[in-house]
Order: C-alpha cells, then sequence, then structure tokens
C-alpha cells in the first residue's frame, strides 16, 4: 500500500456529553486477588450487548485511578461499553493471565456482553500483560493495546490474527541504537516483531532499521500527525498538565485482506512514562473496527 502523509490539527473532545446520568460502578472480588471495578453506562439494558473493555494498570498501580487517567470513564459514557479494572499481582504478566480469564469468564456472566467485541487494555504493565492473554489466550480477545510497555509473546504463532495498538512516548524507555538513531526498548522491539508474524504480516520478514524508521524499525503503510488536546496525568491521578501542543504520530500498517489496519504504532514526542487522558480514545477508535467470531476468525465492523 501506498504510504501516505496526513496532517492536520486533531481536537480530541475532553468534554462528557450533556447527559445528567452518571456511569453505574460496581465493586466486587472473585477471590483474594482484591477489588474489581466495573464502569457500566447509565439506563444499562440488558436486552443488549455490550463491548468489553479489561483497563489494567501498571505496577503498583491504582486500577480505579487508571481508569480516569487513561480517559475510559469518558469512553463508557460516550460509547455505551463496558469497562472492567480488576485489582491484580500488578508485578507480574503471564502468571495472572487465568485469573483475567477468569474476570473476563465472570463479566460474561454478570453483564450483558458481546462476546464477539472483548478487548485489553493497561498502561506499562497492564499492557504487557494484555499481549500475554493473546498468547495463552488467542480466541478470547478483538485486539489489545498497550500505552508505554509490552513483552514478548510465548506462543508466537497462529491461526488467528490480533490487532495491536502502542502508544510510547519519546522519552518514555527510549535507547540509541549503535549508530545514534532512537529506537524503543529491546522489550517492545520483541514484542513487536513477535506480533507482526503472529499476525502474519509483512513487516514479520522485514529487519527493523530504526535510521530509517526512529523508535519503530518498520516503515508505515500511512502516517498520520496529529495535536490532541488532551490531559498528561502524574501516577496515581494526583496532579494534571493541560496539553495541546505536542505532536502525536500514528503509524499505520496494513494486513493482506483487511480494510482497516490491523497495527497502529503512535508516538508522543517528549512524552515520559505517564497517562494521558486519551489513550483510551485512541484505543478504542482502533478497537471499535473489529470483532472475534464464534469459530475464532477476526472480522471487521
Amino acid at each position: 500500500m501506498k504510504t501516505k502523509i496526513l496532517i492536520f490539527i486533531f481536537i480530541f473532545n475532553t468534554i462528557i456529553s450533556n447527559t445528567t446520568m452518571p456511569i453505574q460502578t460496581e465493586v466486587y472480588k472473585l477471590d483474594s486477588h482484591g477489588d474489581i471495578f466495573s464502569y457500566l453506562p447509565p439506563n444499562l439494558d440488558r436486552t443488549k450487548k455490550y463491548p468489553l473493555v479489561m483497563a489494567l494498570c501498571c505496577t503498583t498501580g491504582n486500577p480505579q485511578a487508571e481508569v480516569k487517567t487513561n480517559g475510559w470513564d469518558k469512553i463508557v459514557l460516550q460509547e455505551n461499553i463496558i469497562v472492567i479494572s480488576p485489582t491484580y499481582n500488578n508485578y507480574a504478566t503471564y502468571s495472572e493471565a487465568a485469573y483475567i480469564k477468569s474476570v473476563i469468564q465472570d463479566a460474561i456472566k454478570r453483564y450483558p456482553v458481546d462476546i464477539e467485541r472483548i478487548y485489553s487494555t493497561g498502561f506499562s504493565n497492564g499492557g504487557a500483560l494484555s499481549v500475554a492473554m493473546v498468547s495463552k489466550y488467542p480466541k478470547l480477545l478483538a485486539g489489545i493495546s498497550a500505552m508505554g510497555w509490552m513483552i514478548g509473546m510465548q506462543n508466537k504463532s497462529s491461526s488467528y490474527k490480533i490487532p495491536f495498538l502502542l502508544i510510547q512516548g519519546t522519552k518514555e524507555y527510549t535507547q540509541k541504537t549503535s549508530s545514534g538513531s532512537m529506537a524503543i526498548m529491546d522489550d517492545e522491539k520483541t514484542a513487536l516483531k513477535d506480533l507482526f508474524s503472529y499476525n502474519n504480516m509483512k513487516e514479520k520478514n522485514i529487519t527493523p532499521n530504526y535510521d530509517l524508521v526512529p523508535y519503530w524499525g518498520y516503515t508505515p503503510d500511512e502516517k498520520e500527525s496529529i495535536y490532541p488536546k488532551y490531559l498528561d496525568y502524574e501516577i496515581y491521578g494526583k496532579s494534571s498538565t493541560k496539553r495541546e501542543d505536542v505532536l502525536w504520530e500514528i503509524n499505520r500498517y496494513y494486513s493482506q485482506g483487511y480494510k482497516k489496519p490491523l497495527a497502529e504504532l503512535i508516538l508522543v514526542d517528549k512524552a515520559t512514562h505517564i497517562p494521558h487522558d486519551c489513550n483510551a480514545y485512541f484505543a478504542w477508535n482502533f478497537f471499535k473496527g473489529f470483532k472475534r467470531l464464534s469459530n475464532g476468525t477476526l472480522a471487521e465492523i
């Protein structure tokens, strides 16, 4: 596909619609892991089916705070989805995957979940755990996103496909190559190669070139540069800073047979390892294009 460069100013709407109905919230436990926090649309209609997003916090993170700092509370209202943010051992990834799967299975019984539209996202360790979920349970999710960190896959090949999005700051655990060009950290390099291979995309056979494409190493099929309005949050949401002059560069990668990009790599200029409250907007805008059919096939919406 021919590379396209699109440059314009994008305004992210941080104002929730004029509804007076608040988000419904519930807190419950399944076991000794601790509280699970669910965020539900106002007037949840149990005769309908709702997409489900698992929002996984960072190491030492606060599940409730990170729903806000990544902007998922807004998306619940704007898009009528269910978001669940569980307490878990957030120093771990693969060893916690079975528990996160049990949270999803419980949510399907507890709420009117559209089982074809279940997604996982997370900041830092939560993003890495989202990759682990795909590796262990390839038919469970219809998409994943990671904010600031990913890890490699134990299962590097599959007959299934998984859309994936990564948001990365230029000052967020990045490194210089031997030639002086900038690149993402080694864990993310491995994860990126694994995910391209998992999806059988053309990038799996390409050696990343960080001189040609700084940070990512892979030439996108399409690039879009935008300037969203959003809030940067310190961890736990204790303070925030307004942003509207920061460049966000969206790199899109397509796969044969799909009209929508199967991968999006978003680079945030000068950003460090902190949440942005537009993360959820970009993740949901990506997720909502895909669903997982009962036979495991990935389909576009």
